[in-house]
This record gives structure tokens, C-alpha cells and sequence, in this order.
């Protein structure tokens, strides 16, 4: 029997959850797979246990466990979940976000036997953005943009918005979730580029969840500062696990690939009326300048905003 622990962080967003829960209960899960999920409140909020416990009382499939992680911030929330884990006897952990939910009923099971099929400790899968209603489609269309994988393709970079680890490389690498990123994200690609050195690998598998991206995210503003943060975790990243020299390198020639590919962007999409292209190229140079200003230990706490519901 391979026992899976599902967790799900959480922060001020009981609606979101109640949908997301309600759609892992409905999960058709082989009998060779035992799973169970973790709410983690980083808000200690009651609407959100109530959540949690109406579900409870109202019978599961799959039985649903609420804790809470008092110190704000996606870390310690991350780390909570990893906690949990380890003083269980799960083989397994997975993460998806509190605005998403699988897209299809045998989610759990593909993810899990993955492991065996293809003898790695990290599994994932790309997020489909749906938008909530109102959200502008060149907002939706940008958030993730095109896939750039084929199932089976080994992968080095990977997020914590659908992803399998097991037990192996969480015992590796802990602590799993470097506090250092409390507020600002890119938690999880410093937890990828961890990974990658320890030579773990990381298979992409079809097995997707959705995503409802809030219409409070679709301006040009918050596009702006997801590039400069995201800049900024790629270069602290990068420095905390390089030799000074490669890290420095590296984040310069990527600084001037980012900057170079927006300026192309802005101007293909100010020529089409591409507003998709125009701020993915908004989003690329901001990102050029926050992967510089990584180096002078600027920080964006992202998350300090919360959207949803």
C-alpha cells in the first residue's frame, strides 16, 4: 500500500478551498493507494476551519486534517506541511494550491505511479488558468503561457502548484523550504535548483490541475512586479547554491536574454495590438531588472496581498 498525503496550504480564502476539497473527494483512487489531506491555515482563520470541519462531519472519501502555521509566509506554511509529513507514516507528498483543483478524476494515481514507471523521486504537471469570471483573456493567456513540455520529459524546474515528493528527497533536503524566501516566493524554484544538485530527477507527466486566476491580478502592475520578483528569486537562488562566479554569470547572461526577448515582445505586440505580447514583454524586462537587482539583496514580499476568495 503507498500512502500519499495531499496538502493544501491556505490563507483567507475559504470559498477557494471548500471547492478545491469538495473536488479531491471525488478523486477515484486505486486501491493500492492510500491518501488523506492536510489543510494548513497561515491565516488562523475561523471560516477556513469550518471549512475543513463541515466536511468532515458531512462524511469524506478521503479524511481531511486542519492545522494551522502561525508565522506568515509560504515557507513556514510550506514547512509545516513537510513537518506533518515526516511524523507520519505517508510515502508521499503532494502539493497543490488552495485555487486549483485536479482535472480529472485519477489525478492522485497517475502522479503516484509515475514513481515506479519512470524510477524518480519528483513528479509533476503543468496548471491550466482558467480565469475567474471578469478576468481579461490576455491575462489568462499570459499567466502560464504555452507549455513547454511533452509527458515523460525530464525536467529541472518545477513549482509546488501540482507536485509529488517522495520521502527520499524530502529526508535529503530538509529543511525542505529555505526561510530565506519567507515573503517573496521562489521558495520552491530554490527548493528545484536544490533538487537538480542533489541529482534527484523530476518527470513531467499529463496530469493537470486548473487554476481560477483572480481578476485582481490582471493588471499590468501586477504582471510588472511578478517579472521583478520572479527576477530576484532566480538570482538569490542561484547564489545561494553556486560558486559566486557561475551564479554571477549566469544571472547576467540571463538578465540580458530577459531583457533583450522583452524589448522584442513590447515592440511585436505595440505593431499587432498584442496585449498579451505587450506585457509579456513588460514582464520579461522587469524580470531583467529584478534578476540585477537580486545581487544588491533587493527583496518584493509578493505576498503580502492576498486574492481570492
Amino acid at each position: 500500500m503507498k500512502k500519499v498525503l495531499i496538502s493544501v496550504i491556505t490563507c483567507r480564502r475559504p470559498l477557494w478551498l471548500k471547492r478545491l476539497l469538495e473536488a479531491l473527494q471525488k478523486q477515484d483512487v486505486d486501491s493500492s493507494i492510500s491518501a488523506s489531506i492536510l489543510v494548513v491555515d497561515n491565516a488562523l482563520d475561523a471560516d477556513t476551519e469550518k471549512v475543513v470541519t463541515d466536511l468532515s462531519n458531512e462524511g469524506v472519501n478521503i479524511p481531511v486534517t486542519y492545522d494551522e502555521e502561525p508565522i506568515p509566509g509560504i515557507v513556514a506554511a510550506r514547512n509545516k506541511c513537510v513537518d506533518v509529513f515526516l511524523n507520519s507514516d505517508n510515502d508521499f507528498l503532494i502539493f497543490i494550491d488552495d485555487d486549483e483543483w485536479p482535472q480529472s478524476a485519477d489525478w492522485i494515481n497517475k502522479l503516484v505511479n509515475a514513481v515506479d514507471e519512470h524510477k524518480v523521486d519528483i513528479v509533476t504537471s503543468h496548471v491550466i488558468s482558467v480565469g475567474e469570471p471578469g478576468t481579461p483573456e490576455w491575462a489568462i493567456d499570459l499567466i502560464y503561457g504555452r507549455n513547454p513540455y511533452q509527458p515523460n520529459d525530464f525536467i529541472d524546474v518545477f513549482y509546488t502548484n501540482n507536485l509529488l515528493l517522495s520521502r527520499n528527497v524530502i529526508q535529503s533536503l530538509i529543511p525542505v523550504f529555505d526561510s530565506r524566501f519567507a515573503m517573496t516566493g521562489a521558495s520552491d524554484y530554490h527548493f528545484a535548483l536544490r533538487c537538480k544538485h542533489k541529482g534527484f530527477k523530476c518527470i513531467y507527466i499529463d496530469s493537470p490541475v486548473e487554476e481560477e486566476f483572480p481578476k485582481s491580478r490582471a493588471t499590468v502592475k501586477w504582471f510588472s512586479r511578478r517579472g521583478f520578483r520572479s527576477g530576484i528569486g532566480y538570482t538569490r537562488s542561484h547564489l545561494f547554491e553556486e560558486k559566486l562566479y557561475n551564479a554571477i554569470s549566469r544571472c547576467i547572461a540571463m538578465a540580458g536574454v530577459r531583457f533583450l526577448r522583452g524589448i522584442f515582445y513590447l515592440l511585436l505586440g505595440a505593431l499587432s495590438f498584442n496585449k498579451t505580447k505587450f506585457v509579456d514583454g513588460i514582464f520579461r524586462v522587469c524580470s531583467a531588472y529584478g534578476t540585477i537587482a537580486g545581487f544588491f539583496g533587493v527583496k518584493h514580499e509578493e505576498y503580502k496581498t492576498i486574492h481570492g476568495k
